[in-house]
C-alpha cells in the first residue's frame, strides 16, 4: 500500500521508541475504560492523558517525552467481563502503560479508484481487454456479462456506465416509480428534468415508459425530417419494370440509417388486394397462435439461472418478457397485415432507385416516396410511423404522369401448307416465387386453318405444353417453363383475330374491332424493345393492324395531359391511309369519335363530365402514315415496330 510521510517529527525520523500500534490500543483502552466501567477517575485526568498524546503526536523534535504520560487506572479492569450494573473495579488496579510511549505514523495513501486502474490506456473507457481484467468480469450474475454494462452498445464501457452497475431493470423502474403509475417523470420528483430529456424517445411526451427506461443508454439522435424531392416514375421496356428514382431530403442532417417507403396508388386493385388480405390475415393469426405457444414455454420454464431467479422472476411484466424473448431468440413476433387502401407500400429501399416488378399489367399506378429513419424527428417536428420507422408524414408523388404497363401479344409468321398455317404468339408473363417478381417472355406456337381459325385464348398449362411452350429471360437465355411455371398457370394469349387466308406476303387476319391485319413473313425476325424518349408527356404511337397491301394502317394514340392538378389519359384509336395525318388535335369538351379519356385512377371520365374541361386542348398529331417495310412502320418520319411503340415528344 501507498505510504505518506507525516509532517511531524516523529512521522519524519521514526519509528523512534515503540510502535503507533500501542498508540491506537492505548487510546482504544481509554475510551472503553470510560464507557464500560463504573470507575471514579476525573475528566480532568482523562483529558491530560488525551492533551499529552497529542502534544508528542505534533512535537517537530525527535525526542522520548520527559513526563510519562499519565493513564487513566483501572484499563486493564475495565476489560474484564462485568458481572452487572453495580460492577466495580478491584483495589490494586494498576495502570496500563507506566513508561512513555515511542512510537512511528505509517499512513496509507487514498484508495485506488478501480476504473482508472483497469482503465490501462487512460482513454476514459474499459475495451473488452480491460473488462476482463477487472474483478467484475468473473461474475456470475448480471454483471459478469460485458453486454450488460455497454448499454449503449458501442463496444466500450464509459465512466457513466460503470458508474451505474446492471440491475435488475424492472426492480429499479418499480423503486423509481413513487406512484406505481408506471411513468416516471421529473414533475413528479422521480427524475430530474436533464433525465427526463435525455431518456425521452419519440413521440416526446416529457414521460419515461419501462422501455424507454431500458433503452435509456443506447445511442439518441434526433434529426430533421423533410420531403424527398425530384420523384420520376417511367417504364423500362427492356426488362419490365418500373424505375423510380427521387433525390435526398433537403434536411441539414442527413441520418445514418436514412431510408426511403416506396409506395403506390392503385385503386383499381383494391379489391383484388382485399381478396388477398383476408388470406394473409388467417395466416397472420395462425402463425402468432404458434409464436405465442413458443414465448409462453420460454417464459414458463422453472429452470433458475445462476442468479436463482426463473425468467419469469427476472422479466415479471408480459411485454417485457416478449421483448427479451425476441432478444435471445430472434423468433420476431409476425406483424398483422395491413389493411388495403388505394396506397400500397410496395418496399423499403436505401440509394434513390427503385425497380419494380411487382406490378399488374393495364393499371394505373402513381408512385410516392418518403423519408424513413429509425432516429427521432426533431422535438415539436411532425411525422408518423409504420413497421417500427419514422417516417415523414407526406409522400412526395412523382413529378409528371402516372404509369401504366401495357402488355400485347406478338405474332411472329412461324410457316404455311395451305389451307392451314402457323404462327407463334408471345407475352410478357410474371411469375412470382418467395415473394420475388421475374418476368418473362413465354412463346407458343398455334395451328390454324379453314377448321380452327381461332388464334390465340386463355391457356392453362395443359394447353401451353400441347403448343410446344418456351420461356425466356429478360437477357434472352432461354429458362425451363415446366420448372417455372404452377399446376394453376393461366396466360393470356388472346390476339382478337382469327384466320383469313394464306397470301404471297404472309397471312390475312380479320379482327371486328380493327378489321383486317396482313402479317408479313418479316415479322419471323425478332422485335426490339422501344424505350420512351422522354418521361415527361410523351405521345405513345401504336400500329393495331395493317391492311391493303400497307396502303391503311389502324393505329391508338396515348397522351397524358394535366388540368390544374388533374392527371387524365388521352386515348385515340383510327384507320388512315398511306401518306395521311395520324391523329390530331383533340378538344377535351368535345373530343370526338375513337377518343375515350381516364383519370390517374383508371377510370373513365364520361362525356358530360368532359365539360368542365372547355378550352382545353391536346396534342395527339402524331404525323403522316408512311407504309409499313419488312416489320418496320414508319409515322412522321420515325420507325417502330410493327408490335413496338413509338414515344414522340
Amino acid at each position: 500500500m501507498a505510504q505518506a510521510k507525516s509532517t511531524g517529527a516523529l512521522a519524519q525520523y521514526g519509528p523512534v521508541l515503540a510502535p503507533l500500534a500501542g498508540v491506537a490500543l492505548a487510546l482504544i483502552f481509554i475510551v472503553a475504560a470510560v464507557m464500560t466501567s463504573g470507575i471514579d477517575e476525573g475528566s480532568d485526568k482523562l483529558s491530560g492523558t488525551l492533551q499529552s498524546v497529542r502534544k508528542q503526536l505534533d512535537s517537530t523534535k525527535a525526542e522520548p517525552p520527559k513526563d510519562p504520560i499519565p493513564l487513566a487506572d483501572n484499563v486493564s479492569a475495565a476489560l474484564e467481563p462485568r458481572q452487572g450494573e453495580d460492577w466495580k473495579a478491584p483495589e490494586g488496579s494498576k495502570k496500563l502503560l507506566a513508561l512513555p510511549i515511542e512510537f512511528s505514523i505509517v499512513m496509507d495513501g487514498p484508495k485506488p479508484d478501480e476504473f482508472n486502474q483497469f482503465d490501462e490506456n487512460k482513454d476514459g473507457f474499459w475495451d473488452p481487454r480491460e473488462w476482463g481484467e477487472s474483478p467484475h468480469s468473473i461474475d456470475p450474475g448480471e454483471k459478469g456479462k460485458f453486454e450488460n454494462w455497454d448499454r449503449d452498445k458501442d463496444g466500450l464501457i464509459s465512466r457513466k456506465e460503470y458508474d451505474d452497475p446492471p440491475t435488475n431493470a424492472a426492480e429499479q423502474f418499480d423503486a423509481l416509480d413513487t406512484n406505481d403509475d408506471k411513468r416516471l417523470r421529473a414533475k413528479d420528483g422521480e427524475i430530474t428534468q436533464q433525465e427526463e430529456h435525455d431518456w425521452d424517445r419519440s413521440p416526446f411526451d416529457g414521460e419515461i415508459d419501462f422501455s424507454e427506461y431500458e433503452r435509456r443508454y443506447e445511442p439518441h439522435e434526433e434529426v430533421e425530417f423533410g420531403p424527398v424531392s425530384g420523384v420520376e416514375a417511367k417504364i423500362d421496356p427492356a426488362t419490365m419494370e418500373i424505375l423510380v428514382t427521387w433525390q435526398d431530403p433537403g434536411v441539414a442532417k442527413v441520418p445514418k440509417d436514412l431510408t426511403f417507403l416506396i409506395e403506390r396508388r392503385a385503386p383499381q386493385t383494391v379489391a383484388k388486394r382485399r381478396s388477398a388480405h383476408s388470406k394473409k390475415v388467417a395466416e397472420y393469426l395462425e402463425k402468432d397462435r404458434q409464436w405465442e405457444a413458443r414465448f409462453n414455454k420460454w417464459w414458463n420454464d422453472s429452470t433458475a439461472d445462476d442468479t436463482g431467479k426463473t425468467r419469469k422472476q427476472k422479466w415479471p411484466r408480459q411485454a417485457q418478457a416478449q421483448e427479451q424473448y425476441e432478444k435471445e431468440t430472434g423468433d420476431s413476433r409476425p406483424v398483422q397485415p395491413e389493411e388495403p387502401s388505394e396506397w400500397e407500400v410496395v418496399n423499403w429501399v436505401t440509394g434513390n432507385e427503385y425497380r419494380d416488378s411487382s406490378f399488374d399489367l393495364d393499371v394505373t399506378y402513381t408512385y410516392a416516396v418518403t423519408m424513413a429513419t429509425k432516429s427521432d424527428a426533431d422535438r415539436g417536428q411532425r411525422y408518423s410511423k409504420k413497421e417500427g420507422w419514422n417516417i415523414f408524414p407526406d409522400r412526395t408523388a412523382a413529378d409528371g404522369h402516372p404509369v401504366i404497363v401495357r402488355n400485347r401479344v406478338e405474332m411472329k409468321w412461324s410457316g404455311a401448307a395451305p389451307p392451314n398455317g402457323t404462327i407463334s404468339l408471345v407475352t410478357w408473363h410474371k411469375v412470382t416465387e418467395n415473394d420475388v417478381n421475374s418476368w418473362y417472355r413465354v412463346q407458343v406456337t398455334e395451328a390454324f386453318g379453314p377448321d380452327n381459325p381461332n388464334i390465340g385464348g386463355k391457356f392453362k398449362l395443359t394447353d401451353l405444353k400441347s403448343r410446344g411452350v418456351k420461356m425466356f429471360d429478360i437477357a434472352g437465355a432461354e429458362v425451363n417453363a415446366a420448372v417455372l411455371l404452377p399446376a394453376d398457370t393461366e396466360i393470356d394469349f388472346s390476339t382478337d383475330f382469327k384466320f383469313v387466308t394464306t397470301t404471297s406476303k404472309g397471312f390475312l387476319l380479320g379482327s371486328s374491332k380493327v378489321g383486317d391485319f396482313e402479317l408479313p413473313k418479316a415479322s419471323q425476325q425478332a422485335a426490339t424493345p422501344d424505350a420512351p424518349a422522354s418521361t415527361d408527356n410523351a405521345l405513345e404511337v401504336r400500329c393495331l393492324a395493317i391492311k391493303s397491301g400497307a396502303k391503311e394502317g389502324t393505329f391508338e394514340l396515348t397522351r397524358w395531359t394535366k388540368v390544374g392538378e388533374q392527371w387524365l389519359r388521352v386515348l385515340w384509336t383510327g384507320s388512315v391511309g398511306s401518306g395521311k395525318e395520324v391523329g390530331g388535335q383533340i378538344n377535351l369538351d368535345s373530343p370526338g369519335s375513337g377518343v375515350t379519356v381516364w383519370d390517374a385512377a383508371g377510370n373513365e371520365v364520361k362525356a358530360g363530365d368532359l365539360k368542365k374541361f372547355k378550352d382545353h386542348t391536346v396534342d395527339m398529331k402524331a404525323g403522316t402514315f408512311e407504309g409499313l417495310k419488312d416489320r418496320t412502320v414508319t409515322v412522321g418520319g420515325s420507325d417502330f415496330d410493327l408490335f413496338g411503340t413509338l414515344y414522340k415528344d
